[in-house]
């Protein structure tokens, strides 16, 4: 019998984080020992396998029999059975370092003889990485003015392990940025004359390593999750900077953050228009790419004044928007109204 609670809601967890599931298990035969049962010990040891299913597939991550764990070759160095080696009835898994792709419904199963149990959970891995400039020119951002341009669009600077998560997710960006341990890097997939970094044409996350605060460079900043929902405008009206701006708020909502935007293109939001932000951008979010729209890669989408990929539009230009309306919000102006209705 196994328990894993597998009625609960999703898990969440943080993206570069990492994951420990409980899987326990009751025997109802307890494997006989080896020296007096020969073969057949063997075979009544209980076989663990874990697995995550997740777009029709499923992976492998370990299998466990006796004294013996295998982890699979994607899973090296993340992976291991928190308290097996003590405890053989504790299944639990942990796993560290945690991507994207790790979301998914995680399989604890374990065979003994003829019989056999499992039991499932659903993890869903939150927050994204994203890079960021100064909306004037490229690589203009002191430590400090970075940390601040991060909160100003409702992130926090991304960490190391969460910049490294990103690119194992297949994240990729040729612009160097701080990251919140005063060092400076950026993560590349396709190496390139001007994106080779410190790793001799191989393919990883380039580092520049720690520098003086005061050097200028992009950022990269941290999403994890937004209370509550971001919605574009209506198609095919269009608005300059202070249209937009008075739009959302006749809908009850506010102007839509860059980080909002990015949480919720990997929350699933795909739009083909480019929209105005608070901060003067304008990006639209493409979850499945098309010729006309993203082109051959998924992400948020920026529209630049210039073609080196600087300067934001004009305020009076006229583009879609994208509002933000709060789910606390929400919830607050309810209760107000069911309680000015009740008097």
């Amino acid at each position: 019998m196994l328990n894993m609670n597998s009625k609960s809601p999703p898990v969440l967890a943080m993206l570069g984080g990492a994951l420990t599931l409980p899987c326990l298990v009751s025997l109802a035969h307890p494997p006989p020992s080896p020296a007096s049962n020969g073969r057949y010990a063997v075979l009544s040891v209980p076989r663990i396998k874990w697995s995550v299913l997740r777009d029709g597939q499923e992976t492998e991550i370990l299998v466990a029999r006796g004294d013996r764990v295998k982890v699979s070759e994607a899973y090296k160095d993340r992976a291991t059975l928190l308290n097996y080696a003590h405890s053989p009835a504790d299944l639990t898994l942990r796993l560290e370092s945690l991507r994207q792709n790790d979301t998914g419904f995680y399989r604890c199963e374990v065979q003994q003889g003829l019989e056999d149990a499992h039991d499932m959970a659903q993890i869903v891995v939150k927050g994204v990485v994203f890079h960021y400039r100064d909306a004037s020119s490229r690589y203009a951002f002191t430590f400090e003015r970075a940390k601040e341009a991060c909160r100003e669009i409702g992130a926090d600077i991304a960490t190391p392990e969460q910049l490294l998560a990103a690119y194992h997710s297949g994240y990729e960006q040729c612009d160097a940025g701080w990251l919140s341990d005063l060092s400076v890097r950026y993560p590349i997939q396709r190496p390139r004359e001007g994106c080779f970094g410190d790793m001799d044409g191989m393919p990883g996350v380039r580092n520049y390593g720690v520098v003086e605060s005061d050097e200028l460079y992009d950022v990269y900043c941290y999403v994890e999750n937004i209370k509550g929902e971001v919605f574009p405008g209506p198609a095919p009206q269009r608005f300059t900077f202070g249209e937009a701006k008075a739009y959302c708020v006749s809908h009850g909502a506010e102007l839509a953050t860059t980080a909002q935007l990015y949480a919720a293109w990997n929350d699933g939001l795909d739009h083909c228009s480019p929209g105005w932000l608070a901060d003067g951008s304008v990006r639209y979010p493409i979850v499945t790419p098309t010729e006309r729209c993203g082109g051959g890669e998924p992400g948020v989408k920026t529209l630049y004044q210039y073609s080196n990929q600087t300067g934001f539009p004009e305020h009076h230009s006229q583009h879609d928007v994208y509002c933000f309306r709060s789910t606390n919000r929400n919830l607050i102006r309810n209760i107000c109204l069911t309680s000015f209705e009740e008097e």
